[in-house]
């Protein structure tokens, strides 16, 4: 699994409660970020399975088709200029039949041009989307969206 924008790790050390095989990697462009992540795993069950990297998505320091599940959890809004090398980027390391896996805070609107070309974005690097799931409660409203490669593409 690779988490792109792991921020302080978070998401890593949850998703090791599940994922109990087989690498995690966490990138983000911030070396702080990188740095606070690293500092938190020390002592965790998983740390031994977990690699750090200061990179953006648009230089992702994996190899071809190596990655079953790519996450960006509320980071693709930073990629900046570069969200489609960072696209293609996630397509490259993914694995026939892998997943890019996308959480967008609700909290700050998709307005609907942004959200067509999110979508035109996806299509153009060769992504379908799955599912796109909107979820409300009290505490959080976020959008999640699971894509896979397109066969075609």
């Amino acid at each position: 699994m690779l988490d792109v924008g792991c921020g302080t790790g978070s998401a890593l050390r949850h998703a090791s409660e599940k994922v109990t095989r087989g690498r995690l990697i966490g990138v983000d462009p911030i070396p702080r970020m990188v740095e606070i992540a690293r500092e938190r795993l020390v002592g965790h069950p998983a740390a031994d399975r977990v690699e750090l990297y200061v990179a953006p998505a648009h230089a992702l320091p994996v190899g071809d088709a190596t990655v079953h599940v790519v996450l960006a959890l509320d980071s693709y809004d930073h990629w900046g200029a570069e969200r489609l090398e960072g696209l293609r980027e996630v397509r490259r390391v993914l694995v026939s039949g892998g997943r890019f896996v996308v959480v967008k805070d609700a909290g700050v609107p998709l307005a609907a041009d942004a959200k067509r070309q999110w979508l035109e974005d996806l299509r153009a690097t060769g992504f379908t989307v799955e599912s796109e799931q909107h979820t409300k409660t009290p505490e959080v409203a976020f959008t999640t969206w699971v894509c896979s490669v397109d066969a075609h593409a």
